[in-house]
């Protein structure tokens, strides 16, 4: 009987080590294959209510302004190939059919869009979210912001855990993945929590929901995220995301706060007719960023200019007699630069070496102690444009108590056109500034006055919409 009864539970034991129950719970794997050259059709719906807030004279006091924006973009979507590991494995190529929004502030309007010759963009993972570049050209400050909108279906990809989950269970995201997502470039805590809730038609369905404190260009910000995704179990790949992010953002030094909420439905499917970004329409287009293809383009019509900056450089101001760039590396402000348009002279003129000297002298008044060099720069030649003149003056004195160093542009054209630029720096960070004013003196390009008219330019009221 003892025997029989030995042998009895040995049975038990193996029949519940081999035998799987007919309840456990299954996993799924969401992974999306990124050397599948398959094509996506990206459709994101966004609308962002708030206030954005200015800073008054006295700097003490703040303005609030009513926001609303509405954006739509339209685009063929394919992967890429990883450029690194965590965010840097993200990459694709784009094609847009349309992109465009229209943003109100305080009874201002604003139109951007994507130009019709940057249909083709390259989207690729950085720490501190997607960057943007074309191919081809610079693109506009406008243009990656509104290219950068919360929710992109790139960033969407971060979110998908790396090992199988069941219905019912949780992760938390890697602290990179959060900073990725919600575009911080520091977080100081906080965190992003995602759950498996349901599986219905081969779609399963993922809350996410989480909050983050940080920094953008140095301000202060509290980012919260709460929403849902869908991946399709069968063909493996994210089809649909609905977003609600919150962000409160301090006033900065190049941009306003912030105290707004934008509402994101991203739709992607799979294209199975004609495709846009196949194999032969990409051959021999670079999709590897240079040094060039990631400058900002700043143009402006009413005084027929083009220059092109990196993007450490952010529009502050831009008004029709004279626009304000600020210069922020990893949340430190290092310097401005004030780019205005001059009288102009007549052709083959410009204003003479004595005269723009006493100019400046009279401009910095007390502030100015002296001068460090004068020298006469030969640029780069841009479009032919051999004959442009620029004269560089290097000088030194005090703001209160610090010690700045300006660095003055004169820029003149042949026929006459002239324009002034204005660097300042404090001494403390001269170092990490060297050479910056220079790459942005050379690329200034006088345009024909006879086609001003058809250069798309970057709207006035730009500053408003940072």
């Amino acid at each position: 009987m003892f025997r029989m009864t030995v042998r009895c539970l040995l049975l038990v034991v193996l029949c519940g080590v081999f035998t799987t129950p007919s309840n456990a719970a299954d996993a799924y794997s969401l992974v999306e294959d990124y050397t599948n050259p398959r094509e996506f059709a990206v459709t994101v719906e966004m609308k962002v209510t708030g206030k954005m807030q200015a800073s008054a004279g006295d700097k003490k006091t703040a303005i609030n302004m009513k926001l609303n924006a509405n954006a739509e973009l339209d685009y063929d979507e394919r992967r890429l190939p990883p450029a690194g590991r965590d965010s840097r494995a993200l990459r694709c190529v784009r094609y847009y059919r349309s992109a465009h929004a229209n943003i109100q502030v305080d009874g201002q309007t604003t139109l951007p869009r994507l130009r019709q010759k940057n249909k083709l963009i390259v989207a690729e993972g950085q720490p501190n979210g997607v960057r943007y570049h074309s191919p081809e050209r610079p693109l506009y400050f406008t243009e990656l912001q509104l290219l950068g909108a919360p929710g992109d279906s790139l960033a969407v990809l971060a979110l998908l855990p790396s090992r199988d989950v069941e219905i019912g269970e949780s992760w938390k995201l890697e602290d990179w993945t959060a900073q990725f997502f919600t575009s911080l470039e520091a977080v100081e805590k906080g965190g992003i929590e995602c759950t498996a809730k349901s599986l219905e038609n081969d779609l399963l369905q993922v809350h996410f929901a989480g909050e983050l404190t940080g920094a953008i260009y140095g301000a202060f910000t509290t980012v919260t995220v709460d929403g849902d995704f869908w991946f399709d179990v069968k063909n493996r790949y994210v089809t649909k995301m609905e977003l609600k992010q919150s962000e409160k953002r301090t006033i900065g030094v190049v941009s306003q706060g912030l105290d707004v909420e934008a509402q994101v439905t991203m739709n992607r499917t799979l294209k199975t007719g004609e495709k846009s970004l196949s194999d032969e329409s990409l051959a021999g287009v670079p999709l590897e960023p240079n040094p060039a293809n990631l400058l900002i383009a700043f143009d402006s019509n009413a005084w027929n200019v083009r220059f092109f900056h990196d993007r450490l450089w952010h529009l502050y101001k831009h008004e029709r007699d004279a626009a304000a760039f600020r210069l922020v590396d990893h949340g430190s402000f290092l310097a401005q630069c004030k780019i205005a348009p001059l009288k102009s002279a007549k052709p083959g003129k410009h204003l003479s070496e004595d005269r723009f000297l006493k100019d400046i002298q009279t401009t910095l008044g007390e502030q100015f102690h002296g001068v460090t060099s004068v020298e006469q720069v030969k640029g780069k030649a841009v479009d032919g444009e051999e004959g442009r003149y620029i004269y560089r003056v290097e000088t030194f004195g005090k703001i209160g108590d610090h010690e700045v160093t300006w660095i003055h542009y004169l820029i003149a054209a042949p026929d006459g056109r002239q324009i002034a630029l204005i660097f300042t720096v404090g001494k403390d960070v001269q170092e990490k500034f060297e050479g910056r004013d220079l790459q942005l003196a050379t690329s200034v390009e006088f345009l024909p006055v006879a086609n001003s008219a058809q250069q798309a330019a970057e709207p006035t009221q730009a500053d408003r919409t940072k």
